[in-house]
């Protein structure tokens, strides 16, 4: 029997490796899902949409494509490389003929669809909060794939604010007053102060005071986190998905955080935790209203779960609650803890295969398994697995220190 594999790694001659792969995906289709999620999202949380721009969606797309000819997973650009427009997000953006320099970029690589990308950057805390910005209102989206490695793709996201785009593109401003300069294309450009505070203000004030993730009545949310560029859990390969509350700078100019905690609906409260703000954030990325409670266990699979909020602002102190649930498996799913233990399986029946972290580096690499099965990952602990093949017997699915011996059970047996 030939054995396949996922996700790469050295084997001896005497065993076939398989490298599964995705059939390629449309990429008109996943570019406008992309743009409708984050949407969709925004307006769950009660902020403002973005609308689409020509020229951050030509500048995303040049990057998108740069990424996936150079097989690159960065915001930066190296001159002289196939593709290149800009060494930096704001510089592709100019020479895409957009005319701010205040432009946000949000990336994902080896992503199979829309929906991956979206929900994984919405995991990734710094990433998170560029979606959740207050001051953009447009945005352009680029997606590219290679078709003959469809994991080599790439989905890039560039954000605005459209008033000051607007006010870069008209005449320069000149006389008396206090003005911004550095804003625009032309560094030399100058905006009066008071046009520029209210463009940037001009959709933080339609925007919610307080904006949670996952929002409050969030369902499907998923249960942990495992990286990001750069990491905010740097001592960590996995972890509990991160809940986040940011305070919009239009309204609150400080707040004193007083506690931050999360419960098990019915249960116990998440007491395995770090809280990250402006002085704990190891890379120096959050401003002084942004913070994130990290569970440092992964969350429970279809559990009910609550955030609590506790914070001054103006000397009074103000309580938050919110609750979201997370992902329910559709097949059923297996819970396995031990590194060595066996499972039957029904042929032709889904499962889900929950290999229980013993620590907050155990994630599954290299997982082994005979080519007649039905393996992929719904995550870096947990397989979806199926027995199709009629010749299919008992089997084995190794994962580093971990064995799990499938005994393969006819529906007629059950």
């Amino acid at each position: 029997m030939a054995t396949a594999m996922l996700f790469g790694g050295l084997f001896s001659s005497k065993k076939v490796v398989i490298k599964r792969m995705h059939q390629p995906m449309d990429v008109a289709y996943e570019k406008g899902e992309a743009f409708a999620r984050v949407n969709e999202i925004r307006e769950a949380l009660g902020m403002n949409t973005l609308e689409s721009n020509d020229a951050l969606a030509k500048a995303a797309q040049a990057h998108a494509d740069y990424l996936v000819q150079n097989r690159a997973h960065e915001h930066n650009e190296i001159r002289g490389l196939p593709g290149f427009t800009g060494l930096h997000p704001v510089d592709r953006a100019i020479h895409a003929g957009y005319a701010s320099r205040m432009v946000l970029e949000n990336l994902s690589t080896q992503n199979y669809d829309a929906e991956s990308s979206v929900s994984g950057l919405f995991s990734a805390i710094y990433h998170r909060f560029t979606f959740l910005d207050e001051g953009i209102d447009e945005i352009g989206v680029g997606v590219a794939q290679d078709k003959t490695n469809t994991k080599n793709s790439a989905f890039v996201y560039d954000m605005g604010n459209s008033e000051i785009n607007r006010l870069c593109r008209m005449k320069a401003f000149s006389g008396s007053g206090k003005f911004v300069y550095g804003v625009c294309g032309d560094k030399k450009h100058p905006l009066p102060y008071s046009r520029f505070l209210k463009a940037q203000n001009a959709m933080k004030w339609l925007n919610p005071k307080i904006v949670v993730y996952p929002y409050d009545g969030q369902k499907e949310v998923p249960p942990a986190f495992y990286a990001e560029i750069p990491d905010p859990l740097p001592d960590f390969d996995v972890s509990g998905f991160p809940v986040s509350i940011s305070f919009n700078d239009y309204f609150f100019k400080h707040i004193t955080l007083r506690s931050f905690r999360l419960f098990e609906v019915g249960g116990k409260e998440v007491a395995y935790k770090r809280v990250l703000s402006k002085e704990s954030d190891p890379n120096r990325r959050f401003s002084g209203l942004q913070f994130a409670l990290f569970p440092l266990n992964r969350l429970k699979y279809d559990t009910s779960y609550r955030a609590e909020v506790i914070y001054v602002h103006h000397g009074r102190e103000i309580t938050k609650t919110w609750t979201f649930h997370t992902h329910k498996p559709q097949e059923k799913l297996l819970r396995i803890t031990a590194l060595d233990t066996k499972v039957d399986l029904q042929r032709g029946k889904g499962y889900q295969l929950y290999f229980v972290p013993r620590n907050g580096h155990d994630v599954l690499k290299d997982v082994m398994f005979p080519d007649d099965v039905d393996v992929s990952f719904s995550d870096n602990n947990t397989l979806r697995v199926r027995v199709y093949a009629k010749k299919s017997g008992d089997f084995s699915i190794r994962s580093g220190q971990r064995t799990l011996k499938v005994h393969v059970v006819d529906s007629a047996q059950k």
